[in-house]
């Protein structure tokens, strides 16, 4: 019982935490470009002073978040080959990330050759790329991790009822006064964990069928290009042209076995909802498992 409390609350925790982690750091980046207040208040070297502080704060944040995503991801056990796979592409790809970060701080290293106009374009530069590259992979990356997670606890719910329900038999058999409302009960919890069952299903479901069609629509898109490039290559520019296509051939390549992140907003939240209402339909399941043994607590005495 005790396990899968401790794995109902991390969970719970993870889905909370998801609503936050996307906030992309952005209010931090977002006050750095000048602002009325900091241009009346500040003078420019205080400006820059302010600006580089804040700067390396979302830079330690930045580097703690995605520490944060690599070890969960590390945590994950038991994986199958294709979640495996999708496992070990992000871990490749979020320790890029790592890099890119570091590279970042590097920046820092000799404040006195950095000016304001300097720490504004890396602050700016910086807050594009974690809305364009970073978040669409993270936003990914979390659902991924709350699949796998409420898988686990799933597995771990359908083995305590199964016990459960081996036990009531076995009272029911000894004919024991009220184990016919313990056999009402253990259903009701097996209706809930199946309800469970069907809203994580449907939450993976959903999840490769965006990846698959991202990869696809990448893919297509690439090869167009391709065909593109082909159909305006003249006679005289055939060296170019083999070139051009052995690289976007490349690409191609790249595209269809790294990770598409296209999801949506509401795609985004529309599986980590479905996660969401599978874990509380596991959370009726132990509410029920807790009355039924105070049930027979009472029964024995």
């Amino acid at each position: 019982m005790k396990k899968i409390i401790r794995h109902i609350v991390l969970l719970s925790t993870a889905l909370m935490a998801a609503n936050f982690t996307l906030a992309p750091l952005s209010g931090a980046l977002a006050a750095q470009p000048a602002t009325t207040t900091l241009q009346e208040n500040l003078t420019p070297e205080e400006q820059q002073s302010r600006r580089l502080e804040i700067f390396e704060k979302v830079l330690n944040l930045s580097i703690k978040e995605t520490e944060g995503i690599i070890n969960q991801l590390k945590a994950l056990e038991n994986l199958d080959e294709k979640n495996s796979s999708l496992r070990e592409q992000f871990l490749e790809k979020f320790s890029g990330f790592l890099e890119f970060y570091e590279e970042q701080k590097k920046n820092l290293e000799n404040p006195e050759e950095i000016d304001l106009a300097k720490i504004k374009n890396l602050a700016q530069s910086l807050k594009d790329w974690r809305e364009n590259v970073y978040l669409p992979a993270l936003k990914t990356a979390i659902d991924f991790l709350l699949i796998n997670q409420q898988k686990i606890a799933l597995e771990i719910a359908e083995k305590r009822h199964k016990k459960i329900s081996a036990d009531v038999e076995k009272l029911l058999k000894i004919n024991l006064k009220g184990s016919d409302n313990l056999k009402k009960m253990s259903e009701q919890a097996a209706d809930s964990i199946n309800q469970a069952r069907d809203l994580y299903l449907k939450a993976e479901s959903d999840f490769w069928l965006i990846l698959e069609t991202a990869s696809t629509t990448a893919s297509s898109t690439i090869l167009m290009a391709t065909s593109s490039q082909q159909t305006a290559t003249t006679t005289e520019e055939t060296t170019a042209s083999t070139t051009i296509s052995t690289n976007l051939g490349q690409a191609t390549s790249t595209a269809t076995t790294t990770i598409p992140a296209a999801e949506t907003e509401d795609q985004f939240l529309s599986i980590k909802n479905l996660v969401g209402q599978s874990l509380n339909k596991i959370k009726e399941a132990y509410k029920i498992f807790i009355e039924m043994s105070n049930f027979v607590k009472k029964l024995l005495i």
